[in-house]
């Protein structure tokens, strides 16, 4: 009994994950997935970890910096993209010491053996407009404090955008965004 339902829990998280939009194919042959957490019944983030190396996932983006998920990603191998929620954003833009303790607690504690390569600042910020005024001005912060830490080099600083900001998306090359997006 243990077996089948164990089996049938792993069964629908994969069939998730490989249905799910999120689904990231990189260039480099690697694939990646958006590890999210908001549903009743997931295995446990030691069994997530078991799971997506038992499939070859070498990326995985995480919405948030949970400790119980970043100590199960130690010593993996799995390069992981973390966020700074969008609750964040505001002390995140008006202190460059919140983002200094924000790096030590979420970020410094956990390397070198958890692979954190990418910090994502807020999601898709532009799609509640009381957020955009942060934006920049936390990833100057996060990328500042990363800098202070001597880790700048080895982690990139990012936000994932909606779509919907785009003004023009094909050909990629001719890229825009909204012009009420952009400022002078």
């Amino acid at each position: 009994m243990y077996f089948s339902k164990h089996f049938s829990h792993s069964l629908y998280f994969f069939i998730f994950i490989l249905s799910s939009p999120q689904l990231i194919l990189c260039d480099s042959g690697t694939i990646g997935i958006n590890y999210g957490r908001v549903a009743d019944n997931l295995p446990s983030p030691p069994k997530v970890v078991q799971l997506l190396k038992a499939q070859g996932i070498t990326k995985v983006k995480l919405y948030d910096t949970d400790s119980t998920v970043l100590s199960a990603f130690s010593g993996s191998g799995i390069s992981l993209t973390v966020a700074l929620p969008n609750q964040q954003l505001s002390s995140a833009a008006a202190s460059q010491s919140y983002t200094d303790t924000w790096i030590q607690s979420n970020i410094l504690t956990y390397l070198p053996k958890t692979l954190i390569e990418t910090i994502a600042v807020g999601n898709e910020v532009f799609v509640d407009p009381n957020n955009t005024p942060y934006l920049v001005p936390a990833m100057k912060n996060v990328y500042a404090s990363l800098t202070k830490y001597g880790v700048a080099s080895s982690i990139k600083v990012t936000s994932p955008v909606a779509l919907g900001v785009l003004q023009t998306s094909y050909p990629p090359s001719s890229g825009s965004f909204k012009s009420d997006l952009i400022e002078p």
